[in-house]
């Protein structure tokens, strides 16, 4: 079995904090994003997990990391397991408005210093946001 491919949402507000979504699957917070579906660009993914997942629109800024190290990417469910390459992106917001949706069933802004319970890799990924890595050409 191949490695699935996500794609995350890094999204800040003006005073630099960071918008996470609460998993209804888990209870864990985590960066918006999901899996890329067949005939999507990674940013055209982004912008539709952002989007299905929290009602705002967005625009692909620039590339935060691609993560492919198995720790916290390992899968097991319906007698399947799969390893997930995540790729963050940072992106500004260009509409919509808050909304949960099934995947979801909190959405709320967080200092980047007082990040809560988080998915294993998540806590990396917005840190790695800030660092403010070259930008990417996306396509």
């Amino acid at each position: 079995m191949t490695p699935k491919i996500a794609v995350n949402a890094l999204v800040f507000n003006e005073k630099g904090e960071v918008l996470l979504a609460k998993r209804t699957d888990n209870g864990l917070w985590c960066i918006p994003g999901g899996h890329v579906e067949l005939e999507e660009t990674l940013a055209q993914a982004c912008a539709r997990e952002l989007r299905e997942e929290t009602g705002l629109e967005a625009e692909v800024v620039r590339l935060v990391g691609v993560y492919s190290d198995t720790v916290g990417s390992l899968h097991f469910a319906q007698g399947k397991e799969w390893h997930t390459v995540r790729v963050s992106f940072l992106c500004r917001l260009v509409g919509g408005e808050l909304r949960l949706s099934e995947e979801t069933n909190e959405l709320k802004y967080f200092p980047v210093d007082s990040l809560p319970p988080m998915i294993t890799d998540h806590p990396k990924r917005v840190l790695d946001a800030l660092e403010g890595l070259p930008e990417a050409v996306i396509a």
